[in-house]
């Protein structure tokens, strides 16, 4: 059985469930929903999930929506062709898994992407720019999370769970490559943070650049 996987590429959470289903060995395939278009807000797409976002899946008769669980979904039925590493089965090891997980909402992506609407969305949408106070103010939540990354979970480790890579570094990572649509490195003066995003490239290259590619033809549109 082939899991179908609805996803828009420009969605950081899309690419990071193809990145992830990419390195295991769970049969899978991919079906482009525009969200720009707003195919997501059709009868039809609300017969997969009825929250109407991407990513999502549908795997036989079952369908469900939301990155994390859909991961823990997928890694606990195919948990035989999905290395241990990505998510650990050991009980610690697991728990720290999902001590970051339940931070990446709020941490990671809720400080890039504010930023992110902000420079990008706001004006894309609106045909407005972000007034200077939005701006410093999303750059405040910006450092408080990214500084929380570094020093809870990052540390000194090559991946945020240690040595190897993982489920979180997924998740993360795009996330911090979505804000170059506007030209902003957030990695900049964190040279600890810039060398391990370039670490988990290195690791998931040539597809990361791969999976990238949608989101900077996107950003090159912005420009004209």
């Amino acid at each position: 059985m082939v899991v179908e996987l609805y996803v828009d590429m420009i969605s950081q959470p899309s690419r990071s469930l193809v990145l992830f289903l990419k390195n295991t060995d769970i049969p899978f395939e991919v079906k482009n929903v525009k969200l720009f278009s707003g195919e997501h807000k059709t009868p039809e797409f609300a017969k997969i999930t009825q929250l109407q976002t991407v990513p999502a899946i549908k795997d036989g008769d079952f369908s469900m929506a939301e990155t994390i669980a859909i991961i823990r979904y997928l890694t606990t039925k195919y948990a035989d062709k999905v290395a241990d590493h990505w998510y650990p089965k050991d009980l610690e090891k697991r728990a720290r898994a999902d001590e970051y997980l339940s931070f990446h909402h709020s941490g990671t992506r809720g400080g890039c992407m504010d930023i992110f609407y902000s420079e990008v969305l706001l004006p894309f949408y609106t045909g407005k720019t972000a007034s200077e106070e939005r701006i410093q103010r999303d750059l405040d939540k910006l450092k408080t999370q990214l500084d929380k990354l570094e020093r809870a979970f990052l540390k000194d480790n090559k991946f945020l769970l240690g040595d190897e890579i993982s489920i979180a570094d997924v998740l993360a990572v795009p996330e911090i490559t979505q804000c170059l649509t506007s030209d902003r490195d957030v990695t900049e003066g964190r040279p600890k943070l810039k060398a391990y995003v370039e670490r988990v490239k290195e690791r998931l290259n040539p597809l990361y650049d791969e999976v990238h590619v949608p989101l900077f033809e996107w950003k090159d549109t912005l420009k004209k």
